[in-house]
């Protein structure tokens, strides 16, 4: 994970020598214009990052992008449907945690739909009842993750996390 001024960027090794490449930006200035995306997925000209990234051979057509993403936790109970994974609520992708809570969500809806299914659960129950097992599942995780999420664009921790490095 490389910290840049204004977002992070993560690399994951894949097979064949491919690597993922990543990122999660603030705002990004209008002046980098259609096809400047490898430029800010690069990072600054002095960084480690673009160091890395010299010799690198973007693919075109893998490239993706998503704007506007809302991290704001919200209760399943306070939802009028039922929902699991992200249309529950999206963790910060920092936490690396999507996947797994997409899992999870599933699983914890398993029993209800199955009662419902049956016939012996009422669908408001067996909704309630999977919104209760998410939010108690997720209420700590969620909490923490916005507080990363929230380190990671701090002005205030934005230079101690790009020096920090980890002890492994």
């Amino acid at each position: 994970m490389h910290i840049l001024s204004d977002g992070y960027v993560g690399l994951c090794r894949l097979k064949d020598g491919e690597v993922n490449v990543c990122g999660l930006f603030g705002r990004i200035c209008a002046d980098l214009g259609a096809g400047r995306w490898e430029e800010r997925l690069r990072g600054p000209a002095t960084s480690p990052l673009r160091a890395r990234l010299a010799k690198a051979d973007f693919d075109q057509n893998s490239f993706c992008s998503i704007a506007g993403l809302s991290l704001r936790p919200q209760r399943a109970l306070e939802l009028p449907e039922c929902c699991i994974g992200d249309a529950l609520t999206m963790t910060a992708p920092v936490t690396g945690n999507g996947m797994s809570m997409a899992f999870e969500s599933a699983e914890l809806a398993i029993e209800p739909l199955a009662a419902y299914s049956g016939g012996s659960l009422c669908w408001p129950g067996a909704r309630a009842a999977i919104a209760q097992s998410c939010d108690h599942a997720f209420r700590r995780r969620l909490a923490c993750a916005r507080g990363l999420q929230w380190m990671m664009f701090s002005p205030l921790l934005r230079g101690w996390l790009g020096r920090a490095r980890p002890g492994f």
